[in-house]
């Protein structure tokens, strides 16, 4: 439990240094932030304002030379222009500063300014030349001014939500500058020419209400109390009130028409003069404090972030040293006992697979003895150390009951797979009695080979569930050529006449491997017969290679898209599980049959696509499965064939011999007699219609063999007491028994 606490403690006190980390980065960038922008405000407002100021001296001037052009405006506009050339290059010491390094948003209100100052020696010639309204050239001026107010603008947006509400009274007391000098322009111009336009006159408006607005709504309630007290002095002095009754009296003048021209001015113009001045020096003190103290305050907010971050930083590294004691302790307990769980898992994953092997292999294990012995401690692992050790009992009792079901199904399938296989043989056999009985009948005979050839096929996937099952089946006692085994394979399919046996290597099959490479060859002759059509032959040939000797079985069919082909080399050459099997559920089961088999005698079984268009399917056989050829043993009995029938030619297909079982179960061919009959040697064989020669008939006690032709000799009668104990007469009930 208290190992618990220490790291859920850890945890928070770990979760909580992020955080703090995370807050102290992002105020240190806005620290940082805060100074680059008080820098460059800075940098930015010395450079600029003595192009602004003169900027609207060179406009008042300009509108007085364009209204009364005399020699006296002039040289006054003269010297206002070198003044504005030398803001201009107060201003140019902006490129390749820190602002157009750093701070490329504001850099691109300086290209604007820039590009407004690029028109100003054409403005000033139409206005030497007046050429064009007097309105367009004094707009000229009004443009630029109003794009430095935007890049003072940008100049004061900074990150924090304090300096942002002062920075509203600073724009808002560069445009109200503005509107005053826009209207001291306009009073020049009318005084000059002794009357106002209508368009004057609602300039004059315009900007006598947007001054008022700003001082009212944008400047006045957002000034810092010295400012303020400062802007409240301005306003309430003589030269304000002598500045609004002008306003006044202009905007309420007579006009002459309706379009609101005036005519005759008023004669309080005569005191603008006197009160502009001092508001204009006032104003822009005040306008030089309120943009100092703003960037003073961002210089002080960005302190304050700095010494929030430092501390910051402080308690988190307090913190962090606090833990480390607390953390280092449990990572030593922690560390203890997951070496011993991992020693446990470890030799769980060790033991595992070997106890599932042994279990299936019908081992039997005692689960106490296999279960790893606990630790006895009682901590936070215990719990995981007692559920480990459960559930590697439930893996070894749920594997041990699995395997024992698996065992008892697979007994159970042998066992009525080998009863069906018995019923089967038997029926072969009466097949081939039938078949010797009615040889004379060809079509009953037919009809007979082609229930035998049926039954044949069922035994084979009788034979081929027998050995899936695991039950140990009767091998050959004998070895076999490859040509005889296809021979035998093609006759337990469903079409024998099909096959077309092209092997003529002298290979043998060694015994053990007879009946499982006979079912293989017969499974893929199947598959090629039923995917070729009705006419079409299936070929079977042999390669000799390095590795062993291929069989080729090659059909006629539509053969398969290359991805089937890589399917169906996949299973071959991996067989699937049993669960596999039963999540497929498509009812195809060669290739798992073929698969398997393979896989017992290390057969290499692949499908490719043939050059006729079908499918080839290649059977590599090893040298662990061929043998040497036997020898010959002698024949017991010659067997002679009747004199008088003449040398006949062998069909050009002819089917095998049926083998029924096992080599311990297939009968022995009887030896023929030769006939004493002399009709037969004279008359020789009947012919049939085409000129076909029919088949010998055999006559009945003339086939057996000499020792069954002879009486039997007299047994002697079978006595149950007989000479013998009782301990001997049980052993051999008891045998009979376990037969």
């Amino acid at each position: 439990m208290r190992a618990r606490l220490i790291l859920v403690a850890t945890v928070a006190v770990t979760a909580l240094v992020v955080l703090m980390a995370v807050s102290a980065t992002r105020d240190w960038e806005r620290q940082a932030a805060l100074r680059a922008d008080s820098a460059t405000g800075k940098l930015g407002g010395e450079a600029s304002l003595p192009l602004f100021v003169g900027a609207q001296a060179e406009r008042r001037l300009t509108a007085a030379y364009l209204a009364d052009p005399t020699k006296a405006s002039r040289a006054a506009l003269e010297e206002q222009r070198a003044v504005t050339d030398r803001g201009i290059s107060s201003f140019q010491r902006l490129s390749g500063s820190e602002l157009e390094a750093s701070q490329p948003h504001e850099w691109e209100y300086v290209v604007r300014v820039y590009d407004k100052l690029d028109a100003l020696a054409d403005a000033r010639q139409r206005a030497d030349t007046r050429a064009g309204p007097a309105d367009e050239v004094t707009g000229y001026y009004s443009e630029l001014l109003v794009t430095m107010i935007e890049f003072y603008q940008a100049l004061s947006a900074m990150d924090d939500a304090h300096l942002t509400a002062e920075t509203r009274a600073l724009v808002g007391l560069f445009w109200a500058s503005e509107g005053l000098s826009k209207q001291d322009m306009l009073i020049a111009q009318a005084r000059e020419r002794g009357r106002m336009s209508a368009g004057e006159r609602s300039a004059f408006a315009e900007a006598y209400g947007a001054q008022r607005v700003m001082y009212e709504r944008w400047i006045a309630p957002f000034l810092p109390a010295p400012d303020k007290a400062e802007y409240e002095r301005i306003i309430a002095s003589d030269e304000w009130k002598t500045k609004e009754k002008v306003e006044e009296a202009l905007i309420s003048a007579a006009a002459v028409d309706a379009s609101g021209a005036v005519e005759a001015l008023p004669r309080e113009l005569e005191r603008w003069d006197g009160a502009y001045g001092p508001i204009t020096q006032q104003l822009g003190a005040l306008n030089a404090s309120r943009t100092q103290g703003l960037l003073a305050h961002g210089y002080e907010r960005a302190d304050e972030i700095r010494d929030q971050v430092v501390w910051q930083i402080a308690l988190s590294l307090t913190a962090v040293l606090l833990i480390a004691s607390l953390i280092i302790g449990v990572i030593r307990s922690v560390t203890r006992r997951l070496r011993t769980m991992q020693s446990l898992a470890e030799d769980t994953a060790e033991r595992l697979p070997e106890l599932v092997g042994r279990l299936q292999q019908g081992h039997h294990v005692e689960v106490a003895d296999e279960i790893p012995q606990l630790s006895g401690r009682r901590d936070e692992f215990t719990g995981v150390e007692r559920g480990l050790a459960t559930a590697l009992a439930m893996t070894i009792e749920m594997a041990d009951q699995q395997a024992a079901d698996r065992r008892g199904f697979s007994d159970f399938v042998a066992a009525t797979t080998a009863r069906a296989l018995n019923l089967i043989n038997g029926q072969l056999d009466t097949l081939s009695a039938l078949e010797l009985k009615h040889q004379q009948d060809d079509g009953l005979v037919g009809e007979l080979i082609d229930v035998d050839h049926r039954g044949s096929q069922a035994r084979r996937h009788l034979d081929n569930l027998l050995s899936l099952a695991g039950a140990v089946q009767q091998t050959y006692t004998e070895p076999k050529s490859l040509a005889a085994l296809v021979q035998d394979a093609a006759a337990e399919t469903h079409a024998p006449d099909r096959v077309k046996n092209k092997i003529s290597a002298n290979v043998w099959i060694g015994p053990g491997a007879v009946n499982d490479v006979l079912h293989v060859i017969s499974a893929l002759l199947d598959n090629a017969l039923a995917y070729s059509p009705p006419d079409a032959d299936v070929r079977v040939s042999h390669v000799t290679a390095v590795n062993g000797t291929a069989v080729e079985i090659e059909d006629r069919g539509k053969g398969m898209t290359p991805e089937a082909y890589a399917r169906a080399n996949g299973i071959l050459s991996n067989p699937p599980t049993f669960a596999a099997i039963s999540r497929k559920r498509d009812g195809r089961l060669g290739l798992f049959v073929v698969a398997n088999l393979a896989r017992r005698h290390h057969l290499l079984v692949s499908l490719r696509r043939s050059d006729y268009g079908g499918t080839t399917a290649v059977v590599l056989l090893p040298y662990t499965v061929k043998c040497p050829q036997p020898a010959q043993r002698p024949q017991a009995t010659t067997l002679v064939a009747p004199a008088a029938l003449p040398a006949q030619p062998l069909p050009a297909q002819q089917l095998p011999r049926r083998l029924p079982g096992p080599a311990s179960e297939q009968r022995t061919p009887l030896p023929v007699r030769t006939s004493t009959d002399s009709s037969a040697a004279a008359t020789g064989p009947a012919l049939e219609a085409g000129g076909a020669p029919r088949l010998p008939k055999r006559r009945p006690q003339t086939h057996m063999a000499p020792q069954l032709a002879e009486p039997a000799p007299t047994r002697p009668g079978y006595d149950p007491a007989g000479d013998r104990s009782p301990e001997e007469v049980a052993a051999t009930w008891g045998s009979w028994q376990r037969s």
